[in-house]
């Protein structure tokens, strides 16, 4: 953790602060290789390399600490996409926001993972959680696209949107399980022609 983050915090406070990132990452691991369902608080306890004690401390429940997991990626993306888009409108602010997902699926792959498993579930605890992750990117396509074209209803919208983000999500996916030799700028530019072809201007 660096000093930004544990300024202002006593020795004990910056140590469960500590655990509870500790935990998080290895939660996030488990969950992307096995499925949330899959994995017990015994395994993320034991991978994590705490007594389980020290997790129920932090995390009372497996949904309380897939919520937690799932919050943390959609305020890391939101910041990320916000911050892409500054000062930017029409097909450069699309383009955006595509290449910040991107960069942040490549910078957490298995957070990237476990969001695009959960995010068309509707059974889970924490749906109103991944419903969010998957409005930090639809929100700001859906509002440009209505933008460059009043007559766009928002419905219209809003399934243009959801192409787009599926087409980048599909891409990224691709590209960390099957080629991730391949650098990012290829990646971006190949996700960047295939919307373009399926989205004319």
């Amino acid at each position: 953790m660096n000093a930004a983050r544990t300024k202002g915090l006593d020795g004990r406070s910056a140590r469960r602060h500590d655990t509870k990132l500790l935990i998080l990452g290895a939660a996030t691991e488990l969950f992307a290789l096995r499925g949330v369902t899959a994995t017990s608080m015994d395994d993320i306890a034991e991978h994590a390399g705490i007594a389980k004690g020290s997790l129920y401390y932090n995390f009372s429940s497996k949904s309380g600490l897939v919520e937690a997991l799932m919050a943390q990626s959609v305020s890391t993306l939101r910041a990320s996409i916000d911050s892409a888009m500054e000062g930017l409108t029409g097909r450069a602010a699309r383009q955006a926001v595509i290449a910040a997902v991107l960069a942040e699926m490549q910078r957490n792959p298995n957070a990237a993972r476990l969001m695009a498993a959960e995010v068309f579930r509707t059974d889970r605890d924490w749906r109103t959680t991944t419903q969010a992750w998957r409005e930090v990117m639809m929100t700001p396509l859906a509002a440009g696209l209505m933008a460059d074209d009043p007559a766009m209803t928002v419905d219209t919208a809003a399934v243009r949107a959801a192409a787009i983000v599926g087409a980048t999500l599909m891409a990224g996916l691709e590209w960390m399980m099957f080629r991730p030799e391949l650098p990012y700028k290829d990646v971006l530019a190949a996700a960047l022609t295939a919307i373009d072809l399926t989205c004319p201007q």
